[in-house]
């Protein structure tokens, strides 16, 4: 594959964004750029607060920029996106001054995949919320889709079944021979 390919996952709680990165991570040989807020919740018990937001989304640009600088050839696939950042404290504390910033580093992505909320809400340790404020939090990332404008590709997963597999194929067609899954991956 020649150079780097950068994929984000965006979506509210519990629409597998963690399984969908880790599984196309594996299928090429990539790198997955994990969450700093699931880890800030886990160190600290809580959620952030409002005046965390920023940080918490600048560390998340670092982590992501220190792994595309380590892996200069590689899939790097970021479990979220930065956008999820802004999404959360315009949903949370209704402060969409984040908004510019995630826009601006959303443009390298080459791919957003947008978990959509079809698949039943499951609680994992750390999260406060239920399926309404996954439910709000998808309202949000369609407003900001559709701020984008065409700058990014925005590709859908949806279905209880079969999510990797229509990822695989989304990104097959929107980047051709660009996505090549390795033939020794494990099956997804």
């Amino acid at each position: 594959m020649p150079g780097q390919l950068r994929i984000a996952c965006i979506g509210g709680e519990s629409t597998g964004k963690t399984t969908l990165a880790t599984a196309l991570a594996a299928s090429v040989s990539g790198v997955v750029v994990s969450e700093v807020l699931r880890e800030f919740v886990t160190a600290h018990g809580r959620p952030p607060l409002a005046h965390e937001q920023r940080a918490i989304l600048e560390q998340q640009r670092a982590r992501e920029s220190q792994c595309a600088a380590s892996h200069p050839q590689a899939v790097i696939v970021c479990d979220p996106a930065t956008t999820m950042i802004a999404i959360y404290s315009a949903l949370y504390f209704e402060d969409d001054s984040l908004d510019s910033r995630a826009q601006e580093y959303a443009r390298d992505y080459d791919v957003l995949l947008w978990c959509r909320p079809d698949i039943p809400w499951v609680a994992e340790p750390g999260q406060h919320d239920g399926p309404q404020f996954r439910a709000r939090a998808d309202a949000l990332l369609q407003s900001w889709v559709s701020r984008q404008a065409g700058q990014i590709p925005v590709l859908e997963i949806t279905g209880e079944q079969g999510r990797i597999e229509l990822a695989q194929r989304l990104l097959k067609a929107c980047l051709g021979s660009v996505w090549q899954p390795s033939a020794t991956a494990p099956p997804t």
